[in-house]
C-alpha cells in the first residue's frame, strides 16, 4: 500500500572514522549532550541536525554548512540509486538484540488515504522548526521509522543473506540510547534493479504507521505543498522495518507535571477516586517506576510515592482510550492544576525533578504493547504527544538525502 523507491544517498565517506561524525536522532538529545557533540568534531551530524547549541537556530547556515560539506567531499554522494540494508546490534537490559530496516524514499501520503497511520499528536513548535531544516537544507538529514505487521516477513531472507557480504558502512557508537555497552551499525548498498523491485513489491502489501517522526512527516507535508513543482518534495527518507521483530522494543515517556501549588501529603488519598491506592513510602521502587497494566505510578516530594491501579476498561472502549497514557491525560488534570508537562524517559531524573520542586509531580507509566500501538494507529486513533519510546534508534548521519 506505502509507496517506497531508491535514492542517492549521501554519507560521510568510509574512510572516515565515524563514530566522532554521528549522533543519535536531534529530537532525544539535551542540551549538555548538544554542547559535547558540537565539541566532538567540527563535522558531526549535530552541525546540521540542530546547529550550534545555545542560540537562536540559524537555518540559512546550516544549509550553507551542508553545501559546503559536500562540495569540500566531507560528505560524499552515491551515483548509483540504492535502498539501502540497515542493521544495529544493541544492548538492552543485559541482553543482545538486532534491528532490521530497508531505508528508502517514502512517497508522502495524506493519513486520510489509508497507507501512512501516525500514532501520536505533534506540536506546532517543532514542525516549524524542521519545516524550516528543509527549507533551508533542501534535504532530509535524519530517516523517520515506519514499521509494518509481517509476523513472516517477507525481506527476512534478505537480510539474512547479507550477513555473508561486507557492508558499505560500518561503525560502533558508545551508548546511543542503546545500553552502556554500546551499539554497532552497519549499512548495505542495494543497488541491483532486481533486489530492489522484489523489495518495492514485498513491501508496498502493507501499510504503515510512523513509529518516530511525526514531526518531520508533518513538516515534509508541508514543504510538498509549499513546493509541489519539486519532484523530491513528494518523498521522505524512512528506515521502514518489521514490528514484529525481536529487536524492536517499546518503552514510555513517563512525565513530570509542574503544577499551580505544592503538593501535599493528602494527594494519594485524593486518587482513591480513580481506583485502588498503593502507598509506597518515600522510597521509590521498581514498582513505582515499572508499573504493570492497569496501573500508574506516582511521586511527589512531600507525599512520597504511591501506586494507582485502575479499574479494568469496559470492553467497550476504544483502544485509545484503554491505554494508560490515554487514562492518565483524563485522570491528571484532576489531580492538580497544571501549568506545565515535560516528558521524560529516564525514571531517575522524573524523581529527581519532584525531589527538587514541592509542585512538581512525577508520572509513571508502563509500556505499551506492539499490538495495542498498532490496534490504535491503523484504526485512525491519536495518542497523546510521546507516548511512545521506540528502541533501537538509528544514528544520524548513517545516510542523508538530497531533494
Amino acid at each position: 500500500m506505502a509507496i517506497i523507491a531508491p535514492f542517492h544517498g549521501i554519507h560521510y565517506p568510509p574512510s572516515r572514522e565515524l563514530a566522532g561524525l554521528l549522533a543519535p536522532p536531534y529530537d532525544i538529545i539535551n542540551d549538555r549532550e548538544h554542547k559535547r557533540l558540537c565539541m566532538r568534531h567540527h563535522h558531526n551530524i549535530i552541525h546540521l541536525t540542530l546547529g550550534a547549541p545555545g542560540r537562536r537556530r540559524a537555518y540559512r547556515q546550516i544549509g550553507q554548512r551542508l553545501r559546503r560539506w559536500l562540495h569540500e567531499g566531507v560528505l560524499t554522494q552515491d551515483q548509483e540509486l540504492c535502498l539501502y540494508a540497515y542493521s544495529q546490534e544493541y544492548v538492552h537490559e543485559g541482553h543482545v538484540l538486532e534491528f532490521w530496516g530497508i531505508l528508502g524514499l517514502l512517497h508522502l501520503e495524506p493519513f486520510r488515504a489509508g497507507k501512512i497511520f501516525p500514532h501520536e499528536a505533534v506540536n506546532a513548535g517543532p514542525v516549524e522548526d524542521r519545516l524550516k531544516i528543509l527549507e533551508g537544507t533542501r534535504a532530509n538529514l535524519e530517516p523517520i521509522i515506519a514499521l509494518y505487521r509481517a509476523p513472516a516477513d517477507p525481506i527476512s531472507l534478505l537480510f539474512e543473506s547479507l550477513e555473508a557480504l561486507p557492508p558499505a558502512l560500518t561503525t560502533s557508537y558508545p551508548n546511543a540510547m542503546a545500553g552502556s555497552e554500546g551499539s554497532r551499525h552497519r549499512i548495505w548498498k542495494l543497488s541491483s534493479g532486481r533486489t530492489r523491485a522484489r523489495i518495492q513489491r514485498a513491501l508496498k502489501r502493507f501499510p504503515l504507521f510512523i513509529a518516530d517522526g511525526h514531526h518531520r512527516y508533518h513538516a515534509s507535508w508541508l514543504f510538498r505543498q509549499r513546493h509541489h513543482r519539486l519532484r523530491g518534495a513528494h518523498w521522505m527518507m524512512a528506515l521502514i522495518a518489521n514490528m514484529d521483530q525481536k529487536g524492536l522494543i517499546i518503552l514510555p515517556y513517563h512525565r513530570t507535571a509542574t503544577c499551580s501549588i505544592s503538593l501535599t501529603t493528602q494527594l494519594p488519598a485524593s486518587c482513591e477516586r480513580f481506583g485502588r491506592v498503593e502507598r509506597l513510602g518515600k522510597n521509590p521502587s521498581q514498582a513505582l517506576t515499572h508499573p504493570g497494566r492497569n496501573t500508574l505510578g506516582f511521586y511527589a516530594k512531600h507525599a512520597g510515592a504511591w501506586l494507582l491501579h485502575l479499574p479494568p476498561p469496559p470492553q467497550t472502549v476504544t483502544p485509545r482510550d484503554a491505554l494508560e497514557v490515554a487514562r492518565l491525560h483524563e485522570i491528571l488534570p484532576q489531580m492538580a492544576r497544571i501549568t506545565d508537562l515535560a516528558f521524560v524517559k529516564d525514571p531517575a531524573e522524573a524523581i529527581q525533578a519532584s525531589r527538587g520542586s514541592p509542585a512538581t509531580l512525577a508520572c509513571f507509566l508502563p509500556p505499551p504493547s506492539a499490538s495495542a500501538i498498532t490496534d490504535i494507529a491503523f484504526s485512525g486513533e491519536i495518542l497523546p504527544q510521546k507516548s511512545t519510546f521506540f528502541l533501537p534508534k538509528p544514528l544520524s548521519g548513517l545516510i542523508l538525502r538530497s531533494l
